[in-house]
Parts: C-alpha cells; structure tokens; sequence
C-alpha cells in the first residue's frame, strides 16, 4: 500500500536551502499530511537534480504542465528572499489551475527569529503583500534598533495602518517609552490589547485626543517630552476629502502645524511628517493639503535650530485602513464582479512593514529640512493585481469571476508620481531612501499670507468647496484639479 496515496500532493518552488529544509521538514514528520512530488527552480543546473530524494522537474515556465500532468493540489513557495514580480509569475503561470497557493515568509515577519528548524510550521497562504512586496533584511533593522534605544517617541494617528505598524517596529527595537496619540478611541483600545500582549517589557502611554487639539497636544509633550514625533495622523480618502474639504484643510494642515508648533516649543529632537505621494502635482484636496503640510514642514525647518524636521513621501501601502485591496477581495468572496475604475490605472504599492522600515531608517539618517522619497518599485495595474487575487482565491479571471470597469473617480489620477518636476533627487546611503533638492522653491511668506485666509474661509464658509479649492490652488502651485469628467 502507498503510504502517500491520501495525502495532498505538492510541489516546492524553490530548490535552494530553504526548499530544501522544508522538504526535510516534510519528510521527517511522520505524520504530515503532504506528499511532495517534486521541486521546481528557474536554475537550469538544478533541474534534473535529486533533492533528498526528490526530483527537480523543470523551472517556472513549466509550472502548468506539471501541475497538470501530475495532479498537483497545492503550491509550496519556498523562496523567501523573492517578492513582488517573481511571486506573481508564478501565479498568473497557473491561471485557471484549482490549486492553493502557500509560501514561507520572509524573515522579517518572524521578527528576528530563527524559524529554519521548523519551516513546515511558519508555512501559510499567499496574500497580497507577497505578489507586491520587498525585503527588509537584518542589517537594516540593527541600525534602527540601535537609533531606537532610549528613546521616547510620540505616533499621532497611532491607530492607524501607519501609526500602528510605527508602534509595533518601535516597541521592537527597544525604544524606552511610547505614547499614542488618536481620536479613535476602538482603535486605539485594540492596539492596546496588541502591544501590551506582545511587548510586555515595553512602556506605553495610550491616549485619546485630536491633533487640532492645541491645549491637549501641549500637555501631552510637555509631561511626556517626547525626543521623536511621528506625524502620521491626517485624513487621506481621497474622494471624501473632495467632498469635505474643510476638514481635510483643519487636519492635515492645521493639524500638522499644531504639532509641529508646539515640537519646537518643547525642544522635541526630531520631527517625522509622513507624506504621501499625492502630494506631488496634486489632482485633488487631499494631495493639496499633504503638500502644504510639507511646505509648512520646510518653513519650520527654516526658521529654527531645536528641533529637526523631516518628511517621507510614499505611495500606496497594502491592506492600509479603508483601502481598495480589501474591497476587491469582499468582491471576489461575493462572487463578482469586481469593480476596477480604469484598465490602464497604474499605483506603486508597498507592504506596511516595508513602508514604515523605511520611514524608521529616514528618521536615522534625516537632517533638518530633508524630504526624503522612497523607492516604490514598478507600479502595477490594478486590473492586473485584480487578475492575480481572482486567481489565488481559486477562479479564472473573466470566466469565474467578472471585472467590471466604473470610471475614474473624482480627483483620481491614472497614474502616482512621487517627484515635482522641478525636484530632483540624490541616493542616500541606505538602499530604496532618496533626498529631494530644490524642493524649497517657493515663497514662503506668500504662503504663509494665503495659509492665514484660507483659515479665515474655513471660519466664514467652511461649507463652500469650490472656495476652499481655489484658495489652495494659490498655496499649491502644482494643484491642478480633476473634478468630475
């Protein structure tokens, strides 16, 4: 009798060490449940090749042949160091195919742990940030657990996608005390639970309260002194934000000021504004309000000595609050169709972890008035992401599942630009991490005067949108605004 007869067929992708290792995992546990049938590797000097046993069939390319050929019921990727491209290779080469899709994770998800012992156990399901994602290695988290230690930091908009994984990181690397600042009280609760379950030894404080609070974000600096602000807090959708311009202006301009104001007065060393891409030639009120945090960021660094001051820009994290990845997947889970505003619509994507990694190694190497761009990588089209997360959940793209194209929202662009046309960039020491020159072009008392009456709009006729857009057009030169077409 086959002692492998009833357990679920595999193939490992990935014949190097770690394909190795789980294959040895696999079969030294007697009671596993998977029979692998062989490996696949692009290196053609080891197809062919014995693997403890184990033959290598072929590369990538060959996937759906043997899959076929061979009743291959699940997909076992073991290569940790790829992401992104080579991931999503490997699941558009088995389009169609019933199989499940599994994969090691990258050494940093097991936050410096030594998982190679035991790789069966660490094995899960694809999910988006593999098909989108990069690497975050050892030597870059030792510079920031070294920059972290005895540290207080302060996270505004802590509860969100940003703020938490900011919290997580810095809990990690040993920072001596947190404080967490938001309005969102259930978020807020939620983190708590989170961090005091995984980082006993840590010191945090958890607080509520609105970053246009300028009484409360005194206090809270004053009694906490803070040595490191990250100002993640702003609002970011970018349709609700064309509809609700005035809240957009309070929170992320004067919501940033505030903060940054009262950094100064209390001697706070540094000062972290996390930006977005939509900052750059802005399309709509949402990215027009980022630019002028940014703007407001450059004047304070200007102005004084105390306190260091810089900004990240990025594009798109994955599976970030509110975002559409979880909307195309609830889509896909009722059946279809998903629905995709443009084919041709393109966006850079970063994993939360990646993101925020980078923004810590910004915080180490960071200078007054520095404006740091990080590498996104290819930009992807979201009808071809849509395609893939049709795929892993086990359908055929346009057979199964329909994808149904909607239309450009209002302020949506085709495609993210992450540099103004007049910016220019230079490396930095730290791979992925760029300074912006010449992003200082403009005038800043001219600003200051246009900040002041659009304050005095919001006051007088907050509710008039096209006011409110038109002020910040005279503050934002690069806003040019795409309104319903």
């Amino acid at each position: 009798m086959n002692k492998n007869a009833d357990k679920i067929k595999i193939l490992v992708v990935g014949a190097g060490k770690a394909g190795e290792l789980l294959v040895k995992n696999i079969i030294c546990d007697s009671e596993s449940a998977f029979n692998v049938v062989g490996l696949i590797d692009d290196d053609k000097t080891k197809q062919d090749a014995l693997i403890l046993g184990i033959k290598v069939l072929g590369g990538v390319n060959d996937l759906r042949d043997i899959v076929n050929e061979r009743g291959i019921e699940e997909i076992f990727i073991a290569i940790p160091s790829e992401r992104g491209k080579a991931i999503r290779k490997i699941v558009e080469n088995t389009s169609g195919l019933k199989v499940n899709y599994k994969i090691l994770p990258r050494q940093s998800e097991v936050l410096m742990q030594d998982f190679e012992k035991d790789y069966l156990r660490y094995i899960r399901k694809i999910k988006v940030e593999d098909l989108l994602g990069g690497e975050i290695t050892k030597a870059d988290q030792k510079d920031v657990s070294n920059f972290a230690q005895g540290q207080t930091i302060m996270i505004t908009g802590a509860a969100g996608s940003i703020g938490s994984e900011l919290s997580r990181q810095v809990a990690a690397y040993g920072a001596k005390k947190i404080i967490l600042y938001d309005w969102w009280e259930n978020g807020i609760f939620e983190l708590r639970n989170q961090l005091l379950e995984n980082y006993p030894e840590s010191r945090f404080e958890f607080l509520i309260g609105d970053i246009k609070d300028r009484k409360k974000i005194n206090s809270v600096i004053k009694d906490f002194k803070p040595t490191t602000i990250f100002h993640a807090a702003a609002y970011k959708h970018v349709p609700l934000m064309e509809q609700n311009p005035a809240e957009a202006i309070k929170n992320n301009i004067v919501g940033t000021r505030t903060v940054a104001e009262i950094a100064i007065k209390h001697s706070v060393k540094k000062f972290i504004l996390v930006s977005s891409d939509k900052a750059v030639n802005p399309t709509n009120i949402m990215g027009a309000t980022k630019r002028s945090a940014e703007k407001i960021i450059h004047i304070l660094s200007d102005s004084q000595t105390k306190t260091t001051f810089c900004a990240v820009r990025f594009g798109n994290v994955i599976n970030s609050n509110g975002s559409a990845i979880p909307i195309f997947e609830k889509q896909i889970e009722m059946g279809g169709p998903v629905t995709v505003t443009h084919k041709e619509m393109t966006r850079f994507f970063m994993t939360i972890p990646e993101a925020v990694h980078l923004i810590l190694q910004s915080w180490v190497i960071g200078e007054n008035g520095d404006l740091f761009v990080l590498d996104m990588g290819e930009s992807v089209r979201i009808y071809d992401l849509v395609r893939l997360l049709i795929i892993l959940q086990g359908y055929e793209p346009e057979k199964d599942i329909k994808i149904k194209f909607i239309g450009l929202r209002p302020g949506e662009k085709l495609y993210e630009e992450v540099l103004l046309e007049e910016e220019e960039t230079k490396a930095t020491t730290l791979k992925k991490i760029f300074r912006t020159k010449n992003q200082s072009n403009f005038d800043q008392l001219s600003f200051l005067s246009n900040l002041t009456h659009l304050l005095e709009l919001i006051e007088d006729d907050g509710l008039n949108v096209e006011c409110l857009r038109e002020q910040l057009k005279t503050m934002v030169s690069t806003y040019h605004p795409m309104l319903n077409k």
